[in-house]
């Protein structure tokens, strides 16, 4: 899991909604060595709980990179989300998360938001193959306190604006084994159409038994307007292993 540019995405932490509490934790890391030495550990800890129509989760985690065992990144974050089901094609969504990610020279982002999830299509063919694409609408205030050492004399470090959620959330689901969620987030800033966000995202989980499955992600982002000393596009890959509870 990339901790980047926006809302972090949580879709593959949990894929079932029963009621009761579920933990899952995700594990990844690299390990080079030769020319260079380089270490990448990626971690996670969540937690869910439903009863009836509300469903709670807590999402934490983070990234350790360092080379020649110098510290050159450490990111992490926290997500609070409350969910309150309408019936079996909607629900209402609330969120809050905190997040630090030292590459993107932020040390803080704090973001706030509510919105609306429908369920667009769902397919299900002989128990073996299952489709879903859910679309949700929404709206969230963002801080972001960036790292003024690292910026040029001039240049803002400070912003608190309001955006608008769109997300589009695609799943594919064959004979229990393989998963694959597509997940896109663009996110607007309400005041300047010129300022906006964009996320795409494929996680792909191969179950190894009830409780641990293969995870392969594939992460694309682009930022319209970062700091000065960054690029507008990020693109990166994870392998690892999800376990639930």
């Amino acid at each position: 899991m990339f901790f980047g540019q926006s809302i972090v995405n949580t879709e593959k932490l949990f894929n079932k909604n029963k009621d009761g509490l579920q933990v899952s934790s995700e594990f990844n890391g690299t390990s080079i060595s030769g020319n260079a030495s380089v270490f990448i550990l990626g971690y996670s800890l969540n937690f869910s709980y439903k009863k009836n129509k509300s469903l709670l989760r807590l999402f934490s985690g983070g990234q350790y990179i360092s080379q020649n065992k110098t510290e050159v990144s450490n990111s992490a974050f926290s997500q609070l989300r409350y969910d309150y089901q309408i019936n079996d094609k909607s629900r209402y969504f609330m969120f809050t998360q905190l997040q630090s990610n030292a590459i993107l020279l932020f040390n803080r982002r704090l973001l706030a938001g509510l919105g609306y999830r429908k369920n667009l299509i769902n397919i299900e063919r002989d128990s073996s193959s299952k489709i879903n694409f859910d679309l949700s609408l929404g709206i969230m205030q963002e801080e972001e306190v960036l790292n003024r050492s690292r910026l040029p004399q001039n240049e803002k470090y400070y912003t608190n604006y309001t955006r608008s959620i769109l997300s589009i959330i695609g799943y594919w689901k064959y004979k229990k084994k393989l998963t694959v969620i597509n997940t896109t987030y663009f996110q607007l800033y309400l005041f300047s159409l010129v300022d906006f966000r964009l996320l795409n995202e494929i996680n792909m989980l191969y179950k190894l038994n009830k409780n641990l499955s293969l995870s392969l992600d594939i992460e694309y982002r682009y930022d319209s307007d970062p700091p000065s000393l960054l690029n507008n596009k990020d693109l990166n890959t994870n392998l690892g292993l999800v376990i639930v509870f």
